[in-house]
């Protein structure tokens, strides 16, 4: 029986020439045909709605800058401002989730997700060697 040689060991993922452990489910390296990555955006859905809506009461606030409730209107203004800013800030934390995709002669399986690409990108470059390793 070959030697197993381990290419990536990093808590709950485990890649070796004979199997890949991806948060406890564990895969034959025999059976993996190919590897890719994947990817789903975020949702921006409620964050585009919450900076849409806010911005349109912004610029109805300032319609009443004119008007003889200044201070009234003036603290709207700023309030609406600093929602905007947070409406920005929310658009802008929001990531996608990248899949590492298992192929097998059965067909394709998401064997992992994360926000970070560089885990996932880690992940794929570690089965790949093994695939290759395998012969």
């Amino acid at each position: 029986m070959p030697e197993e040689r381990v290419f990536l060991n990093d808590g709950n993922m485990y890649v070796s020439n004979t199997k890949v452990v991806l948060h406890g489910t564990t895969y034959s390296t025999a059976n993996i045909t190919s590897v890719s990555k994947r990817f789903t955006p975020a949702s921006k859905g409620c964050a585009m709605i919450f900076v849409a809506v806010t911005a349109l009461v912004f610029l109805g606030s300032l319609g009443g800058i004119k008007s003889s409730q200044l201070g009234a209107s003036l603290i709207v203004v700023l309030v609406c401002g600093a929602f905007l800013a947070v409406g920005v800030m929310w658009l802008r934390s929001l990531k996608p989730t990248y899949h590492v995709v298992l192929a097998s002669a059965s067909g394709e399986r998401e064997g992992m997700s994360s926000k970070e690409s560089d885990v996932v990108d880690r992940v794929i470059d570690a089965i790949t060697n093994a695939i290759t390793h395998r012969g």
